[in-house]
């Protein structure tokens, strides 16, 4: 059986090294790193109201809760990481693909703090994903989960659960690690190659639609207009309507996973 935590910690050791900063030239001028492209500028925030909180630690009986009072939360203490093996290669098991708790620095881990206790008042200890819509377990460390997290103005897939993000409200979606590394098609133009999930850093929060973020054809407003603006509401000249309609609908896309093409040879 492979050591994956010992496997780990050696790539860290390689991959922290000053051989590897140089030729990678992943190091400024200034000895510092550059930050991860998954770091956001704003703040990021819970918006939970107090009523549900309340209401559900009384329904779940959350001091009762078997999973609570072996881990002292209610999220799922990470035993392996033969999903994920299954799923990337070996040679991508390491600091740079994976979101690992070694990375988070002591009281810097508000990201995880707020998604962890933002999950916990809805009592969602498993996401869906928005490609393939199963289930994914959500961890008490990093990586969070088998996948990623990531803010969207809109729900493209499960219960409407929100945070706050540089003063705004965004829904938080999720995508696994399978549908990360499958194949994406447009359904409107019917190029692929655009998405590039292998290069999403898994197990942790990026602060905007990475459905949207690839350039194929424009995402199309209702009757017609094309917007490149993600992220805010605009009004079609038009249609008339005002939406995010810079926002790619998971309807405008085709997912195929490695065992569907494999299963269609």
């Amino acid at each position: 059986m492979i050591d994956c935590n010992s496997v780990f910690r050696d790539r860290k050791k390689s991959c922290d090294s000053d051989e590897f900063r140089r030729r990678s030239g992943s190091s400024r001028s200034d000895g510092k790193r550059w930050g991860r492209k998954d770091t956001g500028g704003g703040e990021l925030r819970c918006c939970i109201q107090p009523d549900l909180l309340r209401s559900n630690v009384d329904k779940h009986w959350f001091f009762e809760d078997e999973q609570v009072r072996i881990n002292g939360s209610v999220f799922a203490r990470r035993e392996n990481f033969d999903n994920l093996l299954s799923i990337i290669p070996m040679s991508k098991f390491n600091g740079i693909h994976i979101k690992m708790e070694d990375d988070c620095p002591q009281g810097g881990d508000d990201v995880r703090l707020c998604l962890l206790k933002t999950l916990g008042a809805h009592n969602h200890r498993t996401v869906p994903c928005v490609g393939c819509r199963r289930d994914m377990v959500v961890y008490d460390r990093y990586p969070l989960v088998d996948g990623v997290f990531f803010l969207s103005p809109v729900c493209h897939f499960g219960p409407p659960t929100e945070v706050m993000y540089d003063g705004k409200r965004n829904y938080l979606q999720q995508l696994c690690a399978s549908c990360l590394w499958a194949d994406w098609r447009c359904n409107n133009c019917g190029r692929d190659g655009w998405f590039n999930g292998k290069s999403i850093v898994l197990g942790t929060l990026y602060y905007y639609d990475i459905v949207s973020a690839g350039k194929c054809c424009p995402p199309t407003c209702t009757i017609m207009g094309n917007y490149s603006i993600v992220h805010e509401p605009i009004t079609c000249s038009a249609c008339g309507s005002k939406n995010y309609h810079g926002i790619r609908r998971m309807k405008d896309i085709l997912i195929r996973s490695p065992l569907a093409r494999a299963g269609s040879l």
